[in-house]
């Protein structure tokens, strides 16, 4: 009997690693899924996967022409600057503010001291605002770049398939629904306006979490496990004592 309640706990957190490991190893876009047409704020979750190094480089590249995003403007993220590059379009996007002639195509963030690049087994959030989400597409693909400080880097640009082979560094994709427009998401507490500069802030880099869900399995596992352990613990207490 305590042998089958021992395998029991060890069963179901085992499952909870299993179930949220994956979950937790990719760059993924929070919140998942916007509306057509909204204004929102998205987060790149970035995980620093390596056991020695920490990541001190992002990049975030950003799906090319049609599916491109009018205006976008940067979070302040403490201890990290960034620089913005953009493209001119062939032909102008109207929008309710007025004619858009450029885009943003990529994002990089460079931490201003390792001090607060991103350690092991911690994760950064990096925030943008974005004006104008698309409405003639139902998904936005984009690529990210990591650098970690002993120089290698990892490329999250391989195709997701829902017929293939999971991609080992899968391209974050953010989903859009049908909607009327609006905004999506908190509003970024600090923002920046995007140009083709740099830009810094000072402090600590923000750490966060990558996945509710994730989560939400690990408390189950972790639940699961203690019930089994406490009923296996009373089961050797009454064999004791019955001896």
């Amino acid at each position: 009997m305590i042998r089958r309640v021992i395998v029991a706990g060890a069963i179901a957190t085992a499952a909870t690693v299993i179930l949220a490991g994956p979950a937790a190893a990719h760059v993924t876009i929070d919140p998942p899924s916007v509306p057509k047409g909204s204004t929102s704020q998205l987060s790149f979750i970035v995980p620093n996967e390596s056991d020695t190094a920490r990541t001190n480089k992002v990049q975030v590249v950003f799906p090319p022409a049609p599916d491109v995003i009018p205006e976008v403007s940067v979070a302040a993220m403490p201890g990290w600057r960034f620089s913005v590059r953009k493209q001119r379009l062939d032909s102008p996007i109207e929008t309710a503010d007025g004619s858009i002639s450029e885009v943003v195509t990529s994002i990089t963030w460079t931490v201003g001291s390792n001090a607060n690049a991103i350690g092991p087994d911690s994760y950064g959030t990096f925030s943008i605002n974005a004006d104008g989400i698309p409405d003639n597409t139902d998904e936005l693909v984009f690529r990210v770049v990591q650098g970690y400080t002993d120089g290698s880097s990892v490329r999250w640009v391989d195709p997701v398939s829902d017929t293939g082979p999971e991609a080992q560094h899968p391209t974050p994709i953010l989903f859009l629904t049908g909607g009327t427009g609006g905004t999506s998401g908190e509003p970024t507490a600090t923002t920046q306006p995007a140009s083709s500069g740099d830009n810094s802030a000072s402090g600590a880099t923000t750490i966060t979490t990558q996945d509710d869900n994730a989560r939400a399995l690990a408390v189950i596992g972790i639940v699961v496990g203690g019930v089994a352990l406490v009923a296996a613990t009373g089961a050797l207490m009454r064999r004791r004592r019955a001896r």
